[in-house]
């Protein structure tokens, strides 16, 4: 099977990010709902002590805020077990994945992708960006302290790694 085959969008771990993307939307709309409840009592001079439908929304809402939990140690644990068998792979191949932070003396620092002279066997994977996760183009511009994730050869990734951390 082709790398990417085993990659794209079929990982156990997408599975369950698509799960609890939807089970947030639920949880968006139940209290969209419940707030819609509140406003409408507000206006009519009732209250909302003992209303069933009130009720039986926080209980929804406290059943999905305890399955989103689940899921999200669901797919934290699922990918890390992903990353390591990726990784693994990677390396039977002469291959390697390594997150780097980006150097405030790297050359990189404040340029965009394709102004930066990368070997030829290397991608530029997700970039972290103090908790905003950045899918990098040749228009997306490196700072100081960017996580970048580098997959391929491991003589290049090894390369730009020293490169992004500003190691002779």
């Amino acid at each position: 099977m082709a790398f990417w085959e085993q990659v794209k969008g079929k990982t156990q771990a997408g599975q369950i990010k698509l799960r609890m993307l939807f089970l947030e939307n639920q949880l968006d709309q139940i209290f969209l709902r419940l707030g819609s409840l509140a406003y409408d009592r507000s206006k009519s001079g009732g209250s909302l002590r003992g209303d069933e439908e009130v009720r039986a929304l926080l209980q929804d809402i406290s059943s999905k805020k305890g399955e989103l939990a689940q899921m999200k140690e669901d797919f934290q644990r699922s990918w890390r077990e992903e990353a390591r068998e990726l990784k693994s792979s990677l390396e039977r191949g002469d291959g390697a994945l390594e997150q780097v932070e980006i150097s405030f003396l790297s050359p990189v620092a404040g340029k965009k992708v394709k102004e930066v002279d990368l070997p030829k066997e290397v991608l530029l994977g997700p970039i972290l960006r103090g908790k905003e996760l950045i899918i990098p183009d040749g228009e997306t511009e490196l700072q100081a302290t960017d996580r970048v994730t580098l997959m391929g050869k491991k003589k290049d990734v090894e390369t730009t790694a020293k490169l992004l951390k500003a190691m002779p």
